[in-house]
């Protein structure tokens, strides 16, 4: 059994993947039940973490501090657990070649930031710290980081033996992270092509590719302009105007006001009036 209290190194790389949300982490599932695990205290428990894509080319660079140190680190944790440096074939190194395949046989290369990497699996149950360096100065933040951004991270390697039914190999555990870089960001959900394929869907019997009206009504023609129906406005009778009131005993009878004339109402036509007209 290894006595070994790990080895710290800092590793420079982009964030290819993440474990939930970079700042809130996610629930921590039992690789057997695939249940949420709790801790000592019955406690949910979080696991905060992200994949680190470290370029090949500068592996060679092993001295310390130098950009490839976190190679030498990965393979002298896990030599104290093996001193004769023959790793068992299930011993979980925790990082994966970017131009190797997965289970499936499919190729990690065509996966945004993968080729020509190793990507690391940078995971931990505490919360992790990020910064971001702003004037002169690292400031902590909670926000503003996100999945295909640089780093810098303080990576702590630990090598464990078999536990149970798991395996022997290492943890990569992130105690900080300095962000010094912006990237274009990595969506790693699965798109609608790679789901269900680049072939028309075929429609069954009974199915319509286009929208049916509901019965009685008549659905309009894709991209033909909507016709708006307009109520025939109701013709308003035009105010009538009172006879004014005669003035008997005031002036003599040619000078009194004739009786107006009670104009037609008007007969509705059913359009609105045309203007001008």
């Amino acid at each position: 059994m290894s006595n070994s209290t790990g080895k710290s190194c800092m590793v420079q790389g982009r964030i290819v993947w993440t474990s939930g949300d970079l700042f809130k982490g996610k629930p921590k599932l039992d690789q057997n039940t695939k249940q949420p695990r709790t801790n000592a205290q019955g406690e949910p428990m979080i696991e905060y973490g992200f994949g680190l894509a470290v370029p090949k080319s500068v592996l060679s660079q092993i001295g310390a501090g130098q950009p490839g140190e976190i190679w030498t680190a990965l393979h002298e944790e896990a030599y104290t657990l093996y001193p004769s440096k023959q790793l068992p074939p299930g011993f979980a190194m925790k990082f994966k070649d970017g131009d190797g395949v997965d289970h499936k046989g499919q190729s990690y290369s065509n996966r945004t930031g993968h080729a020509g990497h190793i990507i690391l699996a940078c995971t931990t149950t505490i919360p992790i710290k990020w910064f971001k360096y702003e004037n002169g100065q690292n400031i902590l933040v909670n926000e503003g980081i996100k999945c295909g951004d640089y780093i810098n991270v303080q990576l702590q390697v630990k090598a464990h033996p078999a536990m149970g039914q798991g395996k022997a190999g290492l943890y990569l555990n992130p105690m900080a992270v300095q962000l010094i870089g912006y990237g274009e960001a990595i969506v790693n959900a699965p798109s609608g092509d790679s789901i269900f394929g680049l072939t028309a869907p075929v429609v069954p019997q009974g199915a319509s590719e286009t929208p049916v009206a509901p019965q009685g009504q008549i659905m309009p023609t894709p991209g033909a302009p909507v016709q708006q129906s307009f109520a025939a406005p109701v013709a308003q009778p035009a105010p009538v105007q009172q006879p004014a009131t005669p003035h008997y005993g005031v002036l003599p009878q040619e000078h009194q006001p004739a009786p107006v004339q009670q104009p037609a109402a008007p007969v509705a036509s059913g359009m609105p009036p045309i203007p001008g007209q």
